[in-house]
């Protein structure tokens, strides 16, 4: 009896001593040897052309990283406008099992708008790679490198609005698209109290969505670094408006340094607005607003007249027959942008007619207007 149960004790006490073994087997130190090289540029100076966006620019090749143990190695491609690398930007990640990527025309003006170059002027991009572990850790910087680079002018994207919040409601086939000048996007649109809404970047569910860049939006929606108060995180791929239901002036940043977005209470909140005139030089009115012409309402905040109009057509669109309170035109201006403005944000609609008849419509709650040739 004795016999066995020393028999038992010493099997017990080698299973630890083998475990024990095996912990310390696993235990691996792993350090970095070497730093990637960049071994070649495909081109030293690059005149991007917009015409052909999508060809082949740039090729960047470099060595592997070294580490002691054999382990997955990762790469990510930086540039930026100036040696120290003050504020990188990442173009791209890379895979263990390549060196080399190459970038085209379109990918190359991007990473030049992203580290502020001006466009149509030749300036210095330089270049870099970092290596990293599958979890981050150990990385290691590459030499720095340059070339000559001319990009074209910046393009930032478009936003179509659509969900429970907009006017369209969640139909992304008629996503209202915001006026753009430059990086600026806006809309002068209704918004509705306590619903969600997103913004697309195609008249389509993909595959393009933007939201709040926040931790619980899905990574590929992710977008807006800052928002107005009464814009909140809704769920992984939706914002939701908090605001009381109206007429907002919404505005996007779309500068790689704010994407900020904003919703502000419009000047005119209404938009089931009783009567609406159409006054300038048109079907004989001359200003006046006195004598501002009857528009024929056809929806809520939606009006239509049909008449002639000359080469130098006229006119802004009135919610009473004088120049009072209820005014709208062209959005921040003289022009014929399709896009509406109310008073103190809008300009004359400047529309170079033929003499042929047209249909001028004007929706308040969309915040848009039509001139169609009948």
């Amino acid at each position: 009896m004795k016999t066995n149960i020393l028999n038992k004790i010493s099997i017990a006490f080698l299973a630890i001593i083998a475990l024990v073994s095996c912990d310390d087997r696993e235990i691996v130190t792993v350090d970095n040897t070497a730093n990637p090289i960049v071994m070649d540029l495909s081109a030293k100076t690059l005149f991007l052309d917009q015409n052909f966006p999508d060809n082949p620019a740039l090729t960047v090749s470099w060595s592997a990283a070294g580490y002691s143990v054999p382990v997955s190695v990762n790469y990510t491609v930086e540039v930026s406008a100036d040696e120290k690398f003050t504020t990188p930007t990442e173009i791209s990640k890379i895979t263990e099992s390549n060196k080399t990527v190459t970038y085209t025309v379109s990918q190359m003006n991007t990473a030049a708008q992203g580290i502020g170059l001006v466009p149509d002027v030749q300036a210095k991009m330089y270049l870099r790679i970092k290596s990293y572990l599958g979890n981050g850790s150990l990385e290691s910087v590459s030499n720095v490198t340059s070339l000559m680079i001319t990009p074209y002018k910046l393009v930032y994207p478009d936003f179509y609005l659509v969900g429970a919040a907009s006017y369209v409601g969640w139909t992304a086939t008629s996503a209202q698209v915001l006026y753009k000048v430059d990086n600026k996007s806006m809309i002068y649109t209704y918004l509705e109290k306590d619903q969600n809404f997103r913004f697309l970047g195609q008249k389509d569910w993909s595959p393009l969505n933007y939201s709040i860049d926040e931790s619980g939006t899905d990574e590929a929606s992710k977008y807006f670094k800052s928002t107005s108060s009464n814009i909140v995180f809704a769920d992984h791929e939706n914002m939701k408006f908090t605001g009381e239901t109206g007429i907002y002036k919404i505005i996007i940043n779309a500068d790689k340094n704010t994407k900020s977005l904003d919703a502000t209470a419009s000047p005119v909140p209404g938009f089931d607005i009783p009567q609406i005139y159409l006054v300038g030089n048109v079907a004989g009115n001359g200003w006046s607003a006195e004598n501002a012409i009857f528009m024929t309402k056809t929806g809520v905040g939606i009006f239509e007249y049909t008449t002639t109009l000359p080469a130098d057509a006229e006119f802004k669109f009135l919610g009473q027959q004088s120049f009072g309170a209820l005014d709208w035109g062209n959005i921040s201006g003289d022009g014929n942008t399709g896009f509406l403005g109310p008073k103190g944000d809008n300009g004359n609609i400047k529309f170079p007619g033929d003499g042929s008849t047209y249909k001028i419509t004007i929706n308040v709650k969309a915040g848009t207007y039509t001139v169609i040739k009948q």
